[in-house]
């Protein structure tokens, strides 16, 4: 038995990861190909025949490169200083003025007289200058540079010196060399030995002397100026002009330029064999994301669920029919989503948290087949909150009506809050609203037709598969009725009770009533072994060994389950029937066992021997009914009928199940306890026709 249970569980796991590779792959596909854009087949030249948008925000390569072509060709280049020319210059011009010192001193004889006059000696030194140097100075300014005092022609070439080694720091090409040396020239004074008016001003004979002796020294620097140009490029391509999402590319009519043609390749518009291997290397890590925070809700909050095959075949549907549409009705409309079906099926059959939670996750598997589209998270998250709330209460059954309604005003209100956020036309605004409301319509219409389909497959307890459970044309409830009607009202009874003390710790208050029901169905094997339904005074355990009686007692959870699984009551009231005696021992046989070994001078029988072969209460609902269960039967069988002694009796009992460590996995508080005993005091002092005295 262990063995093929073993086998069956890994079996289930086997399956479970394999439909979980499949419908990732399934996603992945599905989601890769929902989100390729549109392909648009058109050329340079032609005329466009669509109204073309951008499908989202990406970088306007053409315009880009142009801006940094351009910033590229406006760099200047750059010139640095060239040593040699600087070096030549202050050479060239010492030299010039030794060369004219010569001449100068030439002209003055061993007793100091002067061999030419003045304007001789000027024709002299214009002719030397000009076969020398192969330029000639002015008449005037030869004429100065010839006669000046020797003070003066010191002084003149001093400033020259001076001048040229300033210069000779900056890099000037022959524009800013002429700037340069009439600037500084202009500053320099004339001695008062050259105060002659036949003489041209010491600033004025430098300016002719220097301008034509010094060379631009400005040498074009290839690299740096590549280098500059490169870096106003780099600039330019790292602030990137954008092409933003929903941007009109191209309307119908207008001629498909060189610019729009790149704009197209850039969005990755126009039809290509090349496969985006990017783009999927996204969407599997997107997808394995949502899967993991999926799971670990799943893992978390719903593990009675996500463990049973045929529940989690249900959940893939869920999951898979609105991705699947999406892919098709997202072209139609961002809004025309199917979100609201996989809301409407698990908050049914998980409650508000869980249609949230996993809608929230569907969402998100959707987006990026809608662009990321924000009205349609917007309105999506508010239609799912409201839709949760209707479709996953736990209590009782929801009103179709209204939650198609409720869902519908949810989607229309806030879509038409969101476009007047956005200051949308009238007509977008209208659209957007007309394509929520249908797709909620749809998809909730859908959700609701197709939820009997969900409850044949899966196993849960929905508050519809619930609310059917419950009525009394049940074939297994009939059989109680008729086999065992003292079976079928206590279990009536533990229903109330059970009812009003989940309602009273916020439990499942439907799911304990309805599972009260059918808790102890498996005494309906042998019904006439069980007191309840025993008459006459005839019990017919007088008759057998004390072990057949306690084989026959402690089996009834165990037959319960196999008649639960044969008619295919949900998972958490199969669990209810193997946990509501939990691992505890029948005490009267246990006691009958005893006296009889103590009789026949025998050792104790193990305590273990006599004890139910299920499993301690795992939820909150499966611990109120074992104790309404216990709590119900000792009423009865010790006769109790007021609440004084009833609430002691309670409290004893549930004393009992503690020390025996039965309620370590339920998840009840001491608080909770409490309240159990309050709820039951309110039902029982119905019961006795009594009223509750509460303290002052």
């Amino acid at each position: 038995m262990r063995n093929s249970s073993k086998k069956n569980q890994k079996l289930f796991k086997a399956i479970r990861i394999s439909s979980i590779v499949l419908l990732a792959v399934l996603m992945i596909a599905i989601v890769y190909f929902g989100s390729l854009p549109k392909k648009y087949d058109v050329y340079q030249g032609q005329t466009s025949e669509y109204d073309i948008n951008a499908s989202r925000s990406v970088t306007d390569s053409y315009e880009t490169e142009r801006r940094a072509l351009i910033a590229k060709s406006e760099i200047a280049p750059v010139y640095v200083i060239s040593e040699d020319v600087s070096a030549a210059n202050s050479s060239l011009v010492e030299e010039f003025f030794h060369y004219c010192s010569e001449l100068r001193k030439g002209n003055v004889d061993e007793l100091g007289m002067v061999v030419r006059n003045k304007q001789e000696m000027a024709d002299l030194l214009n002719s030397a200058i000009r076969l020398s140097y192969n330029f000639e100075l002015p008449a005037e300014s030869a004429y100065t540079l010839a006669n000046i005092s020797f003070i003066d022609y010191e002084y003149i070439e001093t400033e020259a010196m001076e001048i040229t080694n300033v210069i000779n720091m900056a890099s000037l090409d022959s524009q800013g060399l002429q700037v340069e040396i009439n600037e500084y020239c202009s500053h320099v004074k004339n001695t008062k030995t050259h105060e002659d008016s036949e003489y041209v001003s010491s600033g004025e004979l430098l300016k002719v002397i220097l301008n034509r002796l010094l060379k631009p020294n400005a040498a074009y620097d290839a690299k740096a100026t590549e280098m500059a140009r490169t870096a106003a490029y780099k600039n330019a391509i790292s602030e990137p002009v954008m092409i933003q999402k929903g941007t009109r590319i191209v309307s119908v009519g207008e001629t498909i330029t060189p610019h729009v043609y790149s704009q197209l390749q850039d969005l990755d518009l126009l039809p290509t064999d090349s496969f985006n291997f990017l783009l999927l290397i996204g969407i599997i890590i997107y997808i394995f994301i949502i899967f993991a925070a999926g799971a670990f809700y799943l893992t978390r909050y719903e593990q009675a669920y996500s463990n049973d095959s045929k529940t989690w075949l249900s959940f893939m549907i869920a999951f898979i029919v609105p991705l699947i549409s999406s892919r098709y009705l997202s072209s139609i409309s961002p809004l025309f989503s199917t979100i609201m079906f996989t809301t409407v099926i698990f908050a049914a059959f998980l409650g508000m948290q869980g249609g949230i939670t996993l809608s929230v996750l569907s969402l998100l598997v959707v987006l990026p087949m809608s662009g990321f589209n924000t009205e349609l998270i917007f309105v999506s998250i508010i239609t799912i909150y409201v839709g949760s709330v209707i479709a996953g209460q736990r209590n009782h059954k929801y009103n179709a009506a209204t939650l198609i309604i409720l869902t519908s005003v949810a989607s229309a209100v806030s879509s038409l809050g969101y476009n007047l956020v956005e200051q949308s036309s009238r007509t977008d605004t209208f659209n957007s609203l007309l394509w929520a409301v249908i797709g909620t319509v749809c998809s909730v219409v859908a959700a609701v037709g197709s939820q009997p389909i969900f409850e044949l497959i899966s196993n849960t307890a929905s508050p519809m598969r619930l609310l059917d459970l419950a009525q009394q044309s049940h074939p297994l409830q009939k059989r109680l009725f008729l086999e065992a009607p003292g079976t079928f009202q206590h279990s009536m009874m533990v229903a109330n009770l059970a009812d009003s003390a989940a309602e009273a710790i916020g439990a499942n208050a439907l799911l304990s009533k309805v599972g009260s029901y059918y808790h102890d169905i498996g005494k309906l094997e042998r019904p006439e072994y069980f007191t309840e339904n025993q008459s006459n005074g005839i019990n017919p355990h007088d008759k057998l060994p004390v072990e057949k009686s306690i084989e026959i007692i402690t089996a009834h959870p165990s037959d319960g389950l196999k008649l639960a699984k044969k008619y295919r009551l949900p998972m958490a009231i199969q669990n209810i029937i193997l946990e509501h005696h939990g691992t505890t021992c029948p005490g009267y046989f246990y006691l009958k066992a005893q006296k009889e070994a103590e009789e026949k001078g025998e050792p104790m029988p193990p305590k273990e021997n006599f004890s139910y072969k299920g499993s301690v209460p795992t939820t909150r609902e499966s611990a109120i009914i074992m104790i309404a269960d216990s709590c119900e039967a000792a009423v009865r069988s010790r006769g109790v009928h007021d609440v004084e002694e009833g609430e002691v009796l309670f409290r004893k009992i549930i004393k009992s199940k503690i020390d025996e460590d039965q309620l370590v996995h339920s998840g009840l508080s001491f608080d909770d306890l409490e309240k159990i005993v309050g709820a039951f005091i309110q039902v029982y002092a119905g019961f006795f026709h009594e009223r509750v005295k509460y303290p002052e």
